[in-house]
């Protein structure tokens, strides 16, 4: 008996070849993530306790324990920087997804079909632009004197506004090309969302005496809930990571009033050479990502549920 069962177990055993090819095809991948992830990640990690000064000679470097985390939660800049990230990305966040959601819908309806087409070509846009790029042209449209922006105001006969040199038509600037950036994506997953809506739902609904609107709010929403969920999730998380469009349109100015989390650990580590502090300030952010990341999945799957 011992003899067949070995026999069977043998015939039953794979190649060592067969067995170390999925090790082996791996093995680049993981190196490459170890290398350019996981060591920066845990280098800098190592640096949020180092008081460390590109300015300095690497023999000033040496151990100051939380004192840079302690620094940074006491900075009122780092602090408001924090306040208004999460305003912007809330505000941003739920113009995007009601934007998306009305865009997609119209898109999706009968009427649309003819021009549906160009029109999603032209979504695309500000989708593969790159941010940089459009915040410049965003930056020279906000001009205060040569700008279309206040161009056109006036010609309406509207007052003109200092979009970059006041706090908060700076932020609306802000806010404005952070939604004409990131909506095209809603509109993209929206109506990829709307397509899996049972149309013989709608039609019993319709024939039920059912408004759009309660059509809207009874079937298409409770629906595509799982695709809002996903929309929200990856915009929270794009918009409290925002840099591009901040440098590039305000650099944190008027004063400090636009600097998101992302400008203050640039500026802190590169510009003012605390890499020490820029690198704890890193790692609260990631503390306030996941925090956010977390209440928001809950506060889903709860309305799911």
């Amino acid at each position: 008996m011992s003899s067949a069962v070995r026999k069977k177990s043998k015939k039953n055993q794979k190649p060592l070849s067969e067995r170390f090819a999925p090790v082996f095809f791996l093995a680049p991948a993981i190196v490459m993530l170890i290398a350019i992830s996981i060591i920066p990640i845990g280098y800098s990690f190592y640096l949020s306790f180092q008081s460390y000064n590109l300015a300095m000679p690497p023999s000033t470097r040496h151990f100051v324990g939380l004192d840079n985390y302690i620094a940074m939660l006491t900075n009122d800049n780092f602090i408001d920087s924090i306040q208004w990230t999460l305003i912007f990305a809330l505000v941003v966040v739920v113009i995007e997804t009601v934007l998306g959601l009305l865009i997609a819908s119209m898109l999706n309806s009968e009427l649309a079909n003819h021009f549906a087409a160009p029109f999603k070509t032209l979504l695309i846009i500000p989708m593969m632009v790159a941010a940089v790029v459009s915040a410049t042209v965003w930056k020279l449209m906000f001009y205060p004197v040569y700008g279309v922006v206040n161009n056109t105001f006036a010609l309406l006969g509207l007052p003109q506004v200092n979009w970059l040199g006041e706090t908060f038509y700076a932020k609306i600037a802000i806010i404005i090309v952070e939604i004409w950036m990131a909506t095209p994506f809603c509109v993209l997953v929206f109506q990829a969302a709307l397509k899996t809506v049972s149309s013989e739902m709608i039609e019993a609904a319709r024939v039920d005496g059912a408004s759009g609107t309660r059509i809207f709010f009874s079937i298409t929403l409770p629906t595509i809930r799982n695709f809002v969920a996903l929309v929200v999730s990856i915009r929270i998380s794009d918009a409290l990571r925002a840099f591009d469009a901040v440098m590039q349109l305000t650099n944190g100015a008027p004063g400090a009033s636009t600097e998101t989390i992302g400008t203050t650990i640039y500026k802190t580590a590169f510009r003012y050479n605390n890499v020490g502090e820029g690198s704890a300030g890193a790692f609260i952010f990631f503390v306030v990502v996941s925090i956010v990341a977390v209440v928001t999945m809950m506060l889903m799957r709860k309305r799911n549920d």
